[in-house]
């Protein structure tokens, strides 16, 4: 990827970091086989990661390097942008793309605010506001408000271990930004039903679940179905709710 930007590697990565290879040909992670394009590096700081990796500056990374790129040997360094193979105890990862290492961090650039990792957080910040603003083009209706009510969902028959145990939240919404909803103020909130998947299976345990009083910028998703008639909207994506200072950018960009 030569003309990829910054902001684009670390949009196809899952996890990136700055790092020096301190041996090739051989690997750190148990059962992990090694060849001449395998190369144990140690992490000088993380550009990237996954909320479930603890990567601390001294790990090592063993990474499986591209096939297109050049062989680093012992004592280089670079900022790698990779794809997991292995988490666990020790990590293993596939290189995808590749830049120069930045100037390590020195006397006015403490460890863990290199410029590399400040070009980084402010990439990521706009990847995140991209997001923000995909997801809420894709939602039914956009609405400021807080959460006023919780209640079960009424249902059929009794909800079994995987189902994901619908409840519905009211919001007193007093900011339709967008949405077939009737506007409201803050003396005279409009009351909006929505569903959410209350159940902490592991299928359902990301999904949103909003607290009595929360307030914030909603994305709501229309419901389909016969739950529609419990609840028009749903939401069930950590992204559905947002701080209300988000809706300036949902604005600004169209959303």
């Amino acid at each position: 990827m030569p003309d990829s930007t910054l902001k684009d590697l670390l949009a196809s990565a899952a996890l990136a970091f700055t790092g020096t290879v301190t041996a090739t040909g051989s690997s750190s992670v148990a059962g992990f086989p090694a060849d001449d394009r395998t190369a144990v590096v140690t992490v000088r700081e993380v550009l990237k990661a996954p909320d479930v990796l603890t990567l601390p500056a001294g790990a090592t990374v063993t990474v499986q390097l591209s096939p297109e790129l050049p062989v680093l040997a012992a004592g280089e360094s670079a900022s790698f942008f990779t794809d997991a193979l292995a988490y666990g105890d020790s990590v293993a990862v596939r290189e995808l793309a590749r830049l120069p290492a930045g100037v390590p961090p020195g006397p006015a650039q403490p460890e863990g605010d290199s410029g590399t990792r400040r070009e980084a957080s402010a990439a990521l910040r706009e990847l995140a506001q991209e997001e923000i603003i995909a997801h809420a083009r894709e939602a039914d209706a956009v609405v400021r408000g807080y959460v006023v009510a919780l209640e079960a969902a009424p249902q059929a028959q009794e909800p079994r271990e995987y189902d994901p145990h619908w409840w519905v939240a009211t919001l007193a919404v007093d900011v339709v930004e967008k949405g077939d909803i009737p506007l409201g103020d803050a003396r005279d909130p409009v009351p909006v039903r929505v569903l959410y998947a209350n159940s902490i299976d592991h299928r359902w345990r990301d999904a949103l679940k909003p607290k009595a009083g929360q307030s914030g910028l909603w994305l709501l998703h229309r419901t389909d179905g016969p739950m529609a008639g419990i609840a028009p909207f749903q939401v069930l994506h950590a992204m559905d709710l947002q701080p209300s200072l988000q809706l300036d950018l949902i604005r600004g960009q169209g959303g």
